[in-house]
């Protein structure tokens, strides 16, 4: 059943004005990082019930654990190819209290860990997912579902689209096969610039894209799927559909947008900043830098107007949606008069809208309740992890 829920408490049909206060943070404690398990980039962080803190870090074998006091603890996991052990860990989340999941994104296997311990429980692989899916689909695993699930992703229609499924792989459900969630639209997600030499096409993430992008909470507990910006007339609104996976049913909110023209400008400046051009004119891709931009530009179809969230070109995760195990949820704006670090906060109840403005260069990589953990940059580039709390704008 789907029940439509309009998001005006706050946010109203034409928008926010420029000056409506935003939520503010007041900073709490940072994580402590030993000169061990240096940070690089911080790929995803989850929160744990008691207040401990699971890391993922770009350049980290396994997940780094941290107590309630912010103290590392240990790591879980470790590189390899056995059993329990990771190569390219992506996602990660809780199932329960007791038990993390991890997503080994380059052997396409879900691993299963002890959070006391770090002891491996279980791995699930390949042979998994074809058995699953009854051979001969492709399928990349994606997250854990609070009922035992495993949400997995097919690409279909040359990755214009995209199948969300889940699969009973755990031996808890009577049915294994697989069942469908959502089918994501992914049309211009990417770009495939033609090359004059060599054939083939250069490969781009398209930062204006509208393609819809997935959400679920680290606890398995919400599926979120943010649809494409529909216009109506002055306003627009962009449109969430917010599954409960123990409760059943599916919420569909709508949050009003005020359209922002995307100009010929902005879009030009981007591709004159395109770090892979550079590499693509030493190997004589392209004649010049000038003639790359131009078949940059020539291949990408860009909208009139700004997505409403914001697109780091990632694909269907994105760093600008978050959700956390009470529903609520977080969309960094792409409205480039509010600012970079602009976020439009939508309550569990899908009823109550808010902004919060998070620090300039700064990259918010949780929320739980009123509590959001940052990462900053110090003097020297190396990041650092803080937690904050959210204090309301309001009275």
């Amino acid at each position: 059943m789907i029940k439509a829920v309009f998001a005006v408490a706050v946010l109203a049909a034409g928008g926010l004005a420029a000056q409506e206060p935003r939520d503010t943070l007041v900073r709490l404690s940072s994580l402590t990082v030993p000169d061990s398990v240096p940070l690089t980039f911080v790929e995803q962080l989850v929160p744990g019930a008691d207040g401990s803190v699971f890391l993922l870090d770009a350049q980290t074998d396994g997940v780094l654990v941290f107590g309630p006091d912010g103290v590392f603890r240990r790591q879980i996991g470790r590189w390899g190819e056995g059993p329990g052990e990771l190569l390219s860990p992506w996602r990660l989340g809780l199932l329960g209290p007791d038990t993390l999941w991890v997503v080994d994104a380059r052997r396409s296997r879900v691993n299963l860990y002890d959070v006391s311990t770090g002891e491996s429980l279980a791995d699930f692989g390949p042979a998994t997912w074809e058995a699953a899916a009854g051979g001969g689909e492709r399928l990349r695993p994606f997250a854990v579902l609070a009922d035992h699930r495993v949400v997995a992703i097919r690409r279909t229609e040359g990755d214009a689209a995209a199948d969300v499924l889940a699969f009973d792989v755990m031996g808890r459900w009577t049915d294994p096969a697989g069942v469908s969630l959502s089918t994501l639209d992914l049309r211009d997600r990417l770009l495939v610039v033609p090359v004059p030499a060599g054939g083939g096409g250069l490969q781009l993430r398209n930062p204006f894209s509208h393609s819809d992008m997935l959400a679920i909470d680290p606890s398995g507990r919400h599926v979120a799927v943010i649809r494409r910006l529909e216009p109506a007339g002055p306003g627009a609104f962009f449109t969430v559909e917010r599954r409960s996976v123990l409760e059943g049913g599916t919420e569909s909110i709508r949050v009003p947008y005020t359209l922002r023209p995307l100009s010929t400008r902005d879009v030009r400046a981007w591709a004159e900043a395109l770090g892979p051009l550079e590499r693509m004119v030493e190997l004589g891709v392209f004649p010049s830098r000038a003639a790359g931009v131009s078949a940059v530009l020539d291949t990408l179809d860009a909208p009139d107007y700004y997505p409403p969230v914001r697109n780091r070109g990632r694909g269907i995760v994105d760093e600008g949606v978050l959700i956390d195990s009470g529903a609520a949820m977080w969309f960094q704006s792409a409205d480039p008069d509010r600012g970079a670090n602009d976020w439009i906060v939508v309550s569990g109840e899908g009823d109550v809208v808010s902004r919060m403005a998070v620090p300039d260069h700064a990259r918010l990589l949780a929320a739980q309740d009123d509590l959001v953990w940052i990462e900053a940059r110090d003097g020297f580039g190396v990041p650092t992890v803080h937690l904050f709390q959210v204090r309301p704008s309001g009275p």
